[in-house]
């Protein structure tokens, strides 16, 4: 059971970081200003009324001064329209040509079949709601990481860790290289953080001494798999009700 649920961690994370890179560098958009734009557009299609900045801080508990930076590029990128309201110049009021609704709602379409291609490790997806539950996946990971693991461990470092596990406990460096999901991880730093750690040893190959061995010390075995097992179980709590 503690190897599915370390398949499964790893499953996650890399579905997280992968969509991170793909908002990021296909669309320029972070996460949040990606919830942002669905907020926006489900709230211009079922009311009437204008959305000003103090209605979507109301809604979505945003600080003003992070609002106002995610508006600001929305705008520039032509993601959303900004007016002063009619009655009060004083208020900023957000609204959506058709052309930016097609335009978020493409995304949208995009992103869930991105998501589908990229989620098939997890059987447990409900897809028709694979949008929501990622994005459920993605903030139970920052409440994760800002909780900080007993041993002090990150997320990034677990995901090495439990690479290392479902490897028997020893792999090469070349193996572990092809997992660090085109460069968006930088194994190199992580893995001489973790020797430092004493949770891992670095060597050479007896058979290859081109080749860099990684083995994980026998004695940290049962805490690295306590830790995934900990950190999927809080993860799971968080996604289960999508």
């Amino acid at each position: 059971m503690q190897q599915q649920k370390i398949k499964r961690f790893l499953a996650h994370f890399v579905l997280d970081h992968v969509t991170i890179e793909y908002l990021k560098y296909g669309h320029q958009l972070t996460i949040e200003q990606l919830k942002l734009l669905i907020f926006i557009l489900h709230f211009t299609e079922n009311h009437k009324e204008d959305l000003s900045l103090n209605m979507i801080i109301f809604y979505k508990n945003y600080q003003k001064n992070q609002l106002l930076k995610s508006i600001t590029h929305l705008y520039e990128f032509n993601w959303i329209s900004k007016k002063r309201h009619p009655y009060d110049q004083r208020r900023l009021v957000i609204t959506l040509t058709q052309n930016q609704c097609s335009k978020i709602t493409q995304l949208i379409e995009e992103l869930e079949h991105f998501l589908e291609v990229k989620s098939t490790l997890i059987n447990e997806i409900n897809h028709s709601t694979l949008l929501s539950y990622y994005l459920k996946c993605h903030s139970q990971f920052r409440v994760i990481e800002q909780s900080c693991t007993s041993q002090h461990l990150t997320l990034e470092e677990l995901y090495l860790l439990g690479l290392l596990i479902i490897s028997d406990n020893k792999t090469i460096f070349k193996s572990i290289k092809v997992h660090a999901l085109k460069g968006i991880i930088a194994m190199g730093p992580i893995i001489k953080t973790l020797q430092s750690k004493g949770y891992l040893i670095k060597s050479r190959s007896r058979d290859d001494e081109r080749y860099i061995v990684l083995t994980l010390r026998k004695e940290k075995v049962n805490v690295i798999q306590s830790e995934i097992e900990e950190c999927y179980n809080k993860l799971e709590q968080g996604i289960q009700h999508v």
